[in-house]
């Protein structure tokens, strides 16, 4: 861990906050997000959307290869010490943590809300004199050179903030309970370095627009003379019973801390009511013990949001069958999805209570998702080895790689047709080969796919049909390829004249 990012993991673990890591933004070729129903997400004018954004909770391992973290685990607990180990071993990960914990607020000030660099960086200044206290608090400079300041807030009622007032342009986010934010020294998607101007504690402020902020929607005012509103109390987890919360989906979680997801505070806690009634049947019918109340949770949701006792009593009374309520889990994935749920928040549970159909259908998706993972984890190690050595020659065209996959197969044909139909000495018919094996290269066919693997360099190409999955080529590989197709086509000319029954053996395949 080099010596900034160490600073920055220390100065989170003494405030009691969850370091989390940042992996690198990856090609979403290769990496795409995907929607619930396992569809690629595409943005507005059709493009993919990253897995990897650069900015979300997630690392690279010691191999290279990404993985994503579901960082609402940590909403309530510290990672382990394995965890960040893990987390944190591959020296190009980032590093991040969670807002709401010990009531910390990350003030996020975008400077694409402003005409310019300048503009931005004037307003700021301007702030940070009209409010002195801010001066002594967490900051720091973003990769895209807006600002980060860290706040303790009594209060948090709103996300989307301006400086102008209520109602006022739209200047940026106070990233509060479940919202990630990312720290130095991490690297952004822009090529820049988040920078620390000042790591010291989060100050204490008793409300956003006591130092200044503002809700950008009107709707949101709150009186100066309101009082607190106490946030959620969760009860303990006990083994062997789920909190209703923790089976919610993170928007609904979101809600119960006073942010709102969806477009008005009532459809959010709408969502968050139909969600809980959804775990509370879902729970019923498949007895899963649950601690937690919807109508109580739901009560506390809408005090968190502001909404007044009467109105929420009303929201509550528009779901007319809570009976039908199904959650979004189940929704998008069916079964198998809600007790995925269940596997994560507790194994006890899921091991006693979960069908033994399910049970064996996740385990055969975790063979199969450990098994694509494993190769790509393989390709990822060969294809660096192979760059760090500089034999990889990017030149090589597609047409090339088009030649070289049709030369493969025709080496495999051959073999295949020096050995169809012959004779064993015990009478039997040997069956058609679907491998060759050489000193240099192993090629191998299964069904449409053909694997073509290179000695001390493993797999340096993998084909479905005519379609090439991954690739690592070298202009010697071509060349070699080139020889030994003459040179199988001379040998399997040679044994049909000379009516050889002992079925062939690929040599050295180079030339």
């Amino acid at each position: 861990m080099n010596p900034a990012l160490r600073a920055t993991f220390d100065w989170l673990r003494e405030q009691g906050l969850p370091p989390l890591p940042v992996a690198p933004a990856q090609d979403p070729m290769c990496y795409p997000a995907r929607n619930r129903d396992g569809s690629l997400k595409r943005d507005k004018d059709g493009t993919l959307v990253p897995a990897f954004t650069g900015k979300n909770p997630s690392f690279l391992d010691q191999c290279g290869m990404p993985h994503l973290i579901r960082h609402t685990y940590y909403q309530n607990q510290l990672p382990t010490q394995a965890e960040l180990q893990t987390w944190f071993a591959n020296p190009d990960n980032g590093i991040g943590t969670l807002g709401g914990w010990h009531n910390i607020v990350w003030v996020d000030v975008d400077v694409k809300q402003f005409e310019s660099q300048q503009d931005c960086d004037q307003r700021i200044s301007d702030w940070l004199s009209q409010y002195p206290l801010l001066q002594q608090t967490f900051t720091e400079r973003t990769h895209s050179s807006g600002w980060r300041l860290a706040v303790r807030v009594h209060e948090k009622t709103f996300t989307n903030f301006s400086l102008d007032g209520v109602g006022g342009q739209h200047m940026g986010e106070a990233l509060g309970q479940g919202r990630f934010t990312v720290l130095a020294p991490t690297v952004g998607p822009s090529g820049n370095a988040y920078v620390n101007v000042q790591g010291v504690p989060p100050v204490w402020v008793e409300r956003l627009d006591a130092i200044g902020l503002y809700p950008v929607s009107g709707r949101r005012e709150q009186s100066q003379s309101r009082q607190f509103r106490p946030r959620i109390q969760s009860q303990p987890a006990q083994p062997g019973v789920l909190r209703l919360e923790d089976l919610a989906t993170a928007k609904a979680q979101a809600v119960l801390h006073g942010d709102s997801p969806l477009e008005s505070r009532s459809h959010s806690l709408t969502y968050a009511l139909r969600e809980f009634y959804g775990w509370e049947n879902w729970a019923a019918q498949n007895r899963v013990p649950i601690s937690g109340n919807t109508k109580e949770l739901t009560r506390a949701a809408g005090a968190a949001l502001g909404i007044d006792a009467e109105r929420v009593e009303r929201i509550m009374e528009s779901i007319v069958d809570p009976g039908s309520c199904t959650p979004a889990a189940v929704f998008a994935g069916g079964e198998i999805s809600a007790w995925k749920r269940v596997w994560k928040l507790d194994r006890g549970v899921y091991q006693e209570l979960c069908p033994s159909s399910i049970r064996q259908s996740i385990q055969a998706t975790a063979r199969e998702n450990h098994r694509v993972l494993t190769r790509s984890k393989l390709q990822k190690r060969q294809n660096a080895v192979i760059q760090a050595s500089g034999i990889h020659n990017p030149a090589i065209s597609t047409a090339q790689i088009q030649t070289f996959v049709r030369q493969s197969r025709e080496i495999l044909a051959h073999a295949y047709q020096l050995t169809y139909g012959k004779v064993a000495g015990d009478g039997s018919v040997v069956e058609p080969k679907i491998w060759v094996q050489g000193h240099i290269y192993r090629i191998v066919a299964e069904e449409h796919e053909l694997t073509v693997q290179a000695r001390g360099r493993g797999v340096i190409l993998q084909a479905q049909g005519d379609t090439v999955t991954s690739e690592c080529l070298t202009r010697d590989d071509l060349s070699r390829f080139c020889a030994e197709v003459s040179r199988i086509q001379n040998r399997y000319r040679l044994d049909r004249a000379t009516k050889v029954t002992s079925p062939p053996c690929v040599e050295d395949l180079s030339p």
